[in-house]
């Protein structure tokens, strides 16, 4: 794996930062940004252990209409979902990744550098194997509202 494309400088552009007060105002967020995103598209999910990345990964395949049911591929690593234009969707939970040797029989630069979207779970321990041009979710708890969150939404791009 070629880790040298985290050297590339990076440019960032905030598409989304503010609070969601409710689950389903994460839902929403999430179903515009399905309109953003485009086969080819790599996004990696930030959050602590049920900030809600899959809650927000499910409401993007719900807006694709994907043929599957989004659910959490935490003991099988991908799940493959196909939207109804027919875009395969890999979702990747890299929680309980235990070594670098597991990660490289996966074969990430065969789904990164496709037609697919990507969406990565658990982004920070594979953080320097992610393209360089990416989209970063980060989803934190609101302390005294237990099913708000503080969302922001970055895409990254490399720049000259």
């Amino acid at each position: 794996m070629n880790q040298d494309r985290q050297q590339t400088p990076v440019a960032e552009t905030i598409w989304f930062r503010g609070n969601c007060a409710t689950a389903e105002e994460t839902a929403t967020l999430a179903r515009k940004f399905a309109d953003m995103l485009q086969p080819g598209d790599v996004v990696a999910f930030y959050g602590n252990l049920g900030s809600g990345k899959t809650y927000f990964i499910k409401a993007l395949c719900q807006a694709w209409q994907c043929a599957q049911e989004a659910t959490s591929p935490t003991f099988t690593i991908i799940n493959e979902y196909t939207t109804r234009q027919g875009v395969f969707v890999y979702h990747f939970d890299f929680y309980r990744l235990e070594s670098e040797a597991e990660l490289m029989n996966l074969g990430l630069e065969e789904f990164f550098y496709n037609d697919y979207i990507c969406l990565i779970e658990w982004a920070d321990k594979i953080e320097k194997y992610l393209p360089p041009q990416r989209w970063e979710v980060y989803l934190d708890f609101l302390p005294e509202h237990p099913d708000a969150r503080a969302v922001k939404i970055v895409k990254r791009e490399p720049h000259e």
